[in-house]
């Protein structure tokens, strides 16, 4: 999608930075992995947040917190170590208990590199459910219009055969803040169960429920409609997360 940002971002409710591919966020071929990738889209919203004065620790006191249960990601190329790339993100709906946040990486001309819709979850943790955000929770992010994604549903749909994979059991190392299997090590986990290394073009990720410390994950790899999907389940085979790769 050889498009420049600048004719698609047109307010001040986006958030953006700029910096060099860094060693540390490629692989073996020099090139940005997936999960970089993603994590870059998750920090960008962190820093939003942050600067808006609405982030963690905010929340914290709240005792509320935004929780991601969807990603659709379009990769059009991945960029090589120390390209200069910027990622950007912005709100664009609030909805009840949902909120749909864009991302994007560009590349130093300005063209898309990257682009990504996902859906989050309001999470009242006093009591563990669902509620619906208050003006001072969604304001300061405005909002903006969506960028241009291919149509797909956000659920997605299991081959009738899967190919169980090696449990794998959940150490400190995959817990984020929230003492939650960060959403980045469910996409990481996914790709180590390909027999072979993948570049995807596009990604979904449905996040069902999530994993904790000492959890056992149960993979499972499967073909439909020329997509391999990855099923992250339980040991009585209820998903922790569904990730599909094409």
């Amino acid at each position: 999608m050889d498009q420049d940002t600048s004719s698609l971002i047109r307010d001040d409710n986006s958030f953006e930075y700029s910096w060099h591919v860094r060693y540390s966020e490629v692989g073996h071929r020099g090139l940005m992995t997936l999960p970089a990738l993603v994590n870059a889209f998750q920090d960008c919203s962190t820093f939003q947040s942050e600067a808006l004065g609405v982030g963690m620790e905010w929340l914290k006191r709240e005792q509320r917190a935004w929780f991601l249960t969807h990603w659709q990601i379009v990769v059009d190329r991945y960029p090589a170590l120390c390209e200069q790339v910027a990622v950007g993100t912005f709100a664009t709906s609030f909805k009840g208990v949902t909120g749909r946040r864009n991302f994007y990486l560009k590349g130093a001309d300005g063209s898309l590199i990257a682009r990504a819709d996902s859906t989050w979850a309001f999470l009242d943790l006093t009591y563990g459910r669902l509620a619906k955000p208050d003006e001072r929770h969604v304001a300061p992010y405005g909002s903006h219009e969506p960028l241009a994604m291919p149509r797909e549903g956000r659920r997605i749909n299991l081959p009738d055969s899967l190919e169980q994979r090696e449990p794998l059991l959940v150490g400190r190392g995959l817990i984020d803040t929230n003492e939650h299997v960060n959403n980045c090590q469910y996409i990481q986990i996914a790709l180590d169960q390909l027999p072979r290394e993948v570049l995807p073009s596009r990604v979904r990720v449905d996040y069902r429920r999530a994993a904790v410390l000492g959890d056992t994950l149960y993979p499972s790899v499967g073909n439909l409609d020329g997509n391999t999907v990855v099923e992250l389940a339980d040991e009585t085979g209820s998903p922790y997360a569904v990730i599909e790769f094409r």
